[in-house]
């Protein structure tokens, strides 16, 4: 008769701070190697590991025809393995996932930019299907970022000090999660829609080189105000050009966010926080005063989509100790639109208005697409009779076993709750 190896402890590993890695170890399924860091899974968790990982899989052939294969899990060879089928299998040899190193791993490719966002909103919904059942909190941040269509990272709550553990934001009504860099999705309304466009006049306002200052002075609510920043991107070819990003004043702009726009827009180029020196040079000493009308040619703007539709904004007077009201979206400008905002605590949530608190969160997943040619990797193509084939935009995932496994057990009591408050 065979018997699992179990060990019982009454003590919880020490120097540990990860829940679920103490319920782990404390529960039989593993050890901690405190020296290397390394999370050894006895038979029990090893076996809870390969049934998830196998729920997984299987769901995703059901479900979106993934073929599970086993390869060293390199970009280069699973590209060669969709390479050589796809000539005759068409569609069946567009998609493939590999198990290796405690990571399920997938890849597919997509001839348009929207079958690609379809896929890609199909295999998270099949992965979010059969992560509930392990993970009662788990969901999705929509993330911003450079050089992608869309990014999902899959997310629970958990404790401070946990591994795989960031710095996020969870709405206390809602409970939706997001983090500094979450793609803003809300519905705008914009400011002032009843009110009639006033004209812009200039208002002497000294020394309010800031938004707290400004609003002291003219007695406004930040929301009324227009944050601008100037930034210089440094072209591939050694051309500076001048980059004047604004936000609504009651919000902040993302750095992140910034650099997937300029990486859109500006392709191969860089850029920084513009020195005061080039700052002069094309708007002259307004340091502090920087508004968008009269904005000086050659000087690209772009505008945080808050700001859309707006009526009488206060903005910088592009000159020294002078602002301007009455500014007016389409009327007085009207920039790019890109989303930059930064999400921070007591940041309203989109969804319900509630301001979000921090919250310690586990990264467990990532679902993406993209184009490869934006990338710069290599497009998947086949030659048949009726000529040469594409498949431009990539889509695909990446599911980390490990923060897995630690968040079952961390959940365990959870769940146990959870089923029996359903039973009764």
């Amino acid at each position: 008769m065979r018997e699992l190896f179990i060990p019982e402890t009454k003590n919880p590993p020490a120097k540990v701070k990860d829940q679920g890695l103490i319920s782990l170890v404390m529960e039989g399924a593993g050890v901690f190697n405190a020296k290397s860091g390394e999370i050894i899974l006895l038979p029990i968790g090893r076996s809870t590991l390969n049934s998830i990982a196998e729920d997984l899989a299987e769901s995703l052939l059901e479900k979106n025809g993934i073929q599970h294969v086993d390869c060293n899990a390199s970009e280069e060879s699973i590209h060669s393995l969709a390479e050589r089928y796809v000539r005759e299998y068409g569609n069946k040899a567009l998609s493939w996932m590999v198990t290796s190193e405690r990571k399920l791993r997938l890849w597919g490719w997509a001839d348009t930019k929207e079958d690609a966002k379809m896929k890609t909103a199909m295999a998270a919904d099949t992965i979010r299907s059969i992560m509930e059942r392990y993970i009662p909190d788990f969901d999705y941040l929509l993330e911003v970022g450079s050089k992608t269509i869309n990014r999902m990272v899959g997310v629970c709550s958990t404790q401070k000090g946990s591994l795989y553990e960031f710095e996020g934001l969870s709405c206390p009504k809602c409970g939706v999660y997001y983090h500094a860099d979450s793609a803003d999705v809300s519905a705008y309304n914009p400011l002032n829609p009843e009110q009639k466009e006033e004209e812009v006049k200039d208002v002497h306002t000294p020394g309010a080189h800031t938004m707290s200052l400004l609003c002291e002075q003219l007695g406004i609510d930040p929301i009324q105000g227009l944050k601008a920043m100037l930034y210089t991107v440094m072209m591939p070819d050694g051309k500076k050009i001048l980059l004047f990003a604004m936000i609504r004043g009651d919000k902040n702009i993302s750095i992140n966010k910034l650099t997937a726009y300029v990486d859109s827009k500006f392709k191969g180029s860089s850029f920084r926080r513009a020195e005061n020196e080039e700052i002069v040079s094309a708007f002259g000493e307004v340091a502090g005063f920087c508004g968008p009308i009269g904005v000086p040619e050659g000087v690209h703007t772009v505008a945080d989509r808050s700001l859309v539709g707006g009526k009488n904004y206060v903005v910088g007077g592009n000159r020294p100790d002078y602002h301007r009201t009455g500014c007016c979206w389409g009327r007085d400008f009207k920039p790019e639109v890109a989303d930059l905002l930064l999400f921070e605590e007591s940041t309203p949530c989109p969804d319900s208005g509630t301001p979000m608190v921090s919250v310690s969160l586990r990264k467990i997943c990532m679902v993406e697409c993209y184009s490869s040619e934006e990338r710069g990797e290599t497009v998947l193509s086949c030659r048949d009779r009726d000529g040469e084939h594409k498949w431009s935009y990539r889509w695909g995932a990446e599911i980390s076993l490990e923060p897995l496994i630690l968040s079952f057990y961390e959940k365990k009591e959870k769940r146990i709750r959870d089923a029996i408050f359903e039973n009764n």
